[in-house]
């Protein structure tokens, strides 16, 4: 027997080294280790990757972090059974009569894989555990992987030059760091940015552009299809989707939203050409205002649905004509036209109702907005000068309804309330539409 024990070493001369090349031995068989101290809230790394240590740093606490790493490690299905196995407040309970636990769960890079807390030294309270991951059974080999990577790689550059090709802009956004990188900026973006030196995180970049190159009844439909949780619950990695709004000076803009990855998606925005093509059709402008005629309202616009319908005229307009005459008057229903024109976004519609009387539809407009807008419209009238007739003042009177329903429906309202402000002239009047049984 004693001759058995011959092969038993001393501990090496260097034994700090040793046991060192020992642990980074020990370490293959893991996809990540990490000493946790309980008591100080601290998390030391022996092992990680650039994908661990991503999730690891943007936390506030070791809890954060590995609730970070856990949940983006594993599969939707898996989740909730690894995020309950990483609450570190529980875990001086669950290591009380064991040193070791562990959980298995299906990852999304490595396949089945084990989380395991170990208990480190024997002190009471518990202070210090390892927190490992193990790869159980990979679905991947490493050039497997490589040629996903590869292949994730050539699929985003793929989108990346698509929307280069389509897209005034196009950006691009890490969601756990919010770091923002452009590919290609419209002039129309940069000057929205020209007072920011550096290029802020991803969600006050996005709010900033919203406030700024966006019309104010577009925005909060902006915000939520570029918010991260509905990106991430509607819409899965390699898919995409647009969304049409208005920037400040009432042009259609897409946005196109594609994600790229789990935490990366590409934004690209571009101005749209293809407006409707009625609008620039001769029968339906009337020549002298440039605006719509009856005939495109009775053709087109009468069946459609709308959030308002405003009809306005000019006030004592009869007496513009018979004291300056007719010349006098189309001056005046031109420089009326442009004033309501310009006032309106693209998706908005003017209409020469008929003599010196306009009508309005407005479409996803808010009762407050709506009235803000008639009561400027109104306001810029009073400013009209009409350059051949100095002497000449005009005043317009609003009435419209607010609602939802076709623009022939909620044009009796609109009358009703036009009826009302003309018994004072040059005021804006607004009712609400009653759908009628």
């Amino acid at each position: 027997m004693g001759d058995c024990k011959k092969f038993i070493a001393e501990f090496p001369v260097n034994s700090a080294e040793f046991f060192t090349a020992i642990t980074y031995a020990t370490t293959e068989l893991y996809i990540s280790m990490h000493v946790i101290d309980l008591e100080d809230n601290t998390a030391f790394p022996i092992k990680t990757n650039e994908f661990i240590d991503k999730f690891m740093k943007c936390g506030n606490s070791p809890q954060e972090s590995l609730t970070n790493v856990m949940v983006n490690l594993a599969c939707p299905e898996s989740v909730e059974t690894i995020r309950n196995f990483t609450i570190l407040s529980t875990l001086p309970q669950r290591l009380k009569n064991t040193n070791v636990i562990s959980e298995i769960f299906h990852g999304k890079i490595h396949g089945w894989s084990k989380a395991i807390f170990v208990r480190v030294g024997d002190e009471k309270p518990l202070r210090r555990v390892l927190f490992l991951v193990e790869n159980v059974n990979a679905q991947m080999t490493k050039l497997e992987q490589e040629k996903e990577l590869l292949e994730q790689n050539r699929k985003q550059q793929n989108m990346i030059n698509a929307l280069m090709n389509g897209y005034a802009s196009v950006v691009s956004v890490d969601f756990v760091t919010e770091k923002v990188e452009i590919f290609r900026i419209s002039d129309r973006i940069k000057s929205a940015l020209s007072s920011t030196k550096e290029l802020p995180p991803f969600k006050p970049l996005v709010e900033k552009l919203i406030n700024t190159v966006v019309q104010e009844d577009d925005r909060d439909g902006l915000r939520k299809v570029a918010d991260e949780s509905y990106i991430k619950e509607y819409l899965p990695v390699g898919s995409s989707l647009s969304k049409i709004f208005h920037n400040e000076i009432g042009q259609y803009v897409e946005m196109k939203v594609v994600r790229t990855g789990e935490e990366t998606t590409l934004f690209g925005f571009t101005d749209k050409n293809n407006e409707i093509t009625e609008i620039n059709d001769k029968i339906y402008r009337d020549s002298l205002t440039q605006v719509m005629n009856r005939k495109y309202f009775d053709d087109k616009l009468s069946s459609r649905n709308s959030q308002a319908v405003v009809m306005a005229d000019i006030d004592f307009f009869k007496d513009v004509n018979d004291n300056y005459g007719h010349q006098c008057g189309d001056a005046a229903l031109a420089a009326v036209a442009a004033i309501l024109s310009s006032s309106v976004r693209n998706l908005d519609r003017v209409v020469r109702y008929g003599g010196d009387e306009f009508l309005i539809s407005f479409k996803g407009i808010s009762h407050e907005v709506l009235k803000n807008r008639l009561e400027q419209m109104r306001a810029r009238a009073e400013k009209i000068k009409l350059e051949d007739y100095p002497n000449v003042k005009l005043t317009m009177s609003f009435g419209g309804t607010f609602g939802d329903g076709t623009v022939s429906d909620m044009l009796s309202f609109a009358d009703k309330a036009l009826y009302v402000s003309k018994k004072k002239r040059n005021c804006v009047t607004l009712v609400p539409f009653e759908e009628q049984d």
